[in-house]
């Protein structure tokens, strides 16, 4: 009670105590993780070969963790072989220079996917009872980044140079009759770069669509995945199409759809996806389009039922039109401009609209949703990199796509269990039973040592009858 008290002392509102329950959890959080790290550190000591490690001094390591800084002395042994080691780093696998835990590492690279770097460490220190530094973020953000790219670049090379299928590892490959693929990109201010804006390039597969509930008008695409992360046209197509099969199984009759605006390193996707047999423009940049040239013209109706009826000859008249309908220079110019993007990107535009092409390709019936790539790559990418007035090298703008794109597709945490710091369980274990050998001969000694007042001349009486109980192996079995 008079621990309830004190803690309500000087608190007037509910946040305040909530704050303060939590800053004395963590306190106690910490004083328990020191005392379970030094306890496996004296376990070790106790049951190590001493012939072959020879204890030479004890020394202090600090870790930031969720509940702050733990400070912990370990043992440091000089091994057989004239090596300094610290037996517990090594059990419990820690790295020699890391200072935070890996579990504060995984909470502030989900913040520095929404948040610029200063204010992720700023939510860190305002939220938890720990610290990081946003250059240490930084940091962690460029290390990890630059792993998911050196997998990602392996498997393209050994795809595309080595002629090498990736692994089925887990046998959750699918067999697929067809993938829609779109692809899009952001154009990022950067900085010490010959070029001030470069485009970070985003792709994103999905099988079909599906209903968001059996009564909604709106619908969700199916096993959807990103890809990229990266500038390079090149480097984006190859990486998407390495990562493509080793999700799917392409067979003969499979079929893929390539989707997005009119942009020539998009249409190069179908040197590299397999199995694309169709690319359509879709809807969203084409209407976009319309709107930056024409405004809300008349003549945007009449062309647009033009590509409706596949009517390129109409579509060419009702141009001329606009433009002669046009006064100033500029306007013109527009028009012009619109006039090349249409005719250029026709047999794309027609493709979409024909019904019978889609049905001869054995497509669904009703393909929803070509032109999603626009919002995903604001949810995605653009979000966190255009709309902050930042600058970004190239590297660090990659790397941070990287673990954005990798979280996206769920599979971040399994590239963070690589760095959890996993236990040597089978060394450890050894511990733990030379320990509990140990403590189990201690407790038979005692259960075997007698205690005159049992058997005294106050045997009879109630505080003995209850020591008799209490000291009874039998009577105080746990698994009765």
């Amino acid at each position: 009670m008079e621990l309830e008290l004190r803690i309500l002392q000087n608190k007037t509102n509910f946040k305040d105590l909530e704050k303060e329950i939590f800053r004395i959890v963590c306190k106690e959080a910490r004083i328990r993780f020191k005392k379970i790290l030094e306890k496996i550190d004296q376990a070790i000591m106790d049951s190590r070969d001493k012939d072959k490690f020879k204890l030479k001094d004890i020394k202090k390591r600090t870790i930031d963790t969720l509940f702050g800084d733990v400070t912990i002395e370990r043992r440091y042994y000089k091994d057989s072989n004239d090596k300094f080691r610290f037996l517990l780093d090594e059990y419990l696998n820690i790295p020699t220079n890391e200072r935070q835990s890996p579990a504060l590492k995984e909470i502030a690279l989900d913040l520095v996917q929404e948040l610029p770097y200063r204010k992720a460490a700023d939510k860190i220190d305002n939220i938890l009872e720990a610290s990081a530094s946003h250059t240490a973020i930084f940091n962690w953000v460029q290390r990890e980044g630059e792993k998911l790219s050196k997998e990602a670049e392996t498997k393209q090379l050994d795809f595309f140079r080595d002629g090498l299928i990736p692994d089925d590892k887990n046998g959750d490959r699918k067999e697929i009759d067809h993938l829609f693929v779109e692809a899009d990109g952001i154009h990022i201010p950067l900085q010490n770069d010959d070029k001030q804006k470069g485009e970070l390039k985003l792709g994103m597969s999905y099988q079909g669509w599906e209903k968001r509930h059996p009564m909604s008008d709106e619908y969700n695409l199916t096993d959807k995945k990103y890809y990229g992360g990266v500038f390079s046209s090149e480097e984006f197509w190859k990486e998407t199409a390495a990562e493509m099969y080793e999700d799917y199984s392409f067979s003969y009759g499979s079929i893929s759809v390539l989707c997005g605006d009119g942009a020539e390193w998009i249409t190069t996707g179908s040197e590299y996806i397999p199995q694309i047999k169709v690319r359509f423009l879709d809807e969203y940049h084409l209407n976009k389009k319309f709107f930056r040239k024409l405004g809300r013209s008349e003549f945007v109706p009449k062309l647009l039922e033009n590509i409706e009826e596949s009517d390129i000859d109409k579509l060419r008249e009702n141009l001329k039109k606009a433009r002669q309908y046009r006064h100033k220079k500029k306007d013109k110019k527009k028009v012009d401009q619109l006039k090349k993007y249409l005719l250029k990107n026709w047999g794309f535009i027609r493709d979409k609209k024909q019904e019978q092409k889609k049905k001869n390709l054995g497509l669904p019936d009703e393909i929803r949703g070509l032109g999603a790539m626009e919002s995903n790559i604001d949810k995605v990418l653009a979000n966190r990199f255009k709309k902050r007035g930042m600058r970004w090298s190239r590297k660090g703008a990659r790397n941070l796509a990287k673990i954005i794109i990798a979280d996206r597709n769920d599979s971040l945490e399994k590239h963070l269990n690589k760095i959890n710091w996993e236990f040597k369980t089978d060394d450890l274990r050894k511990v733990y039973n030379n320990v509990q050998k140990k403590y189990s001969r201690s407790e038979s000694e005692v259960l075997k040592a007698k205690m005159p007042a049992l058997k005294g001349p106050k045997s009879g009486q109630d505080w003995v009858k209850g020591l008799k109980n209490i000291s009874d192996p039998m009577t105080n079995n746990p698994i009765n």
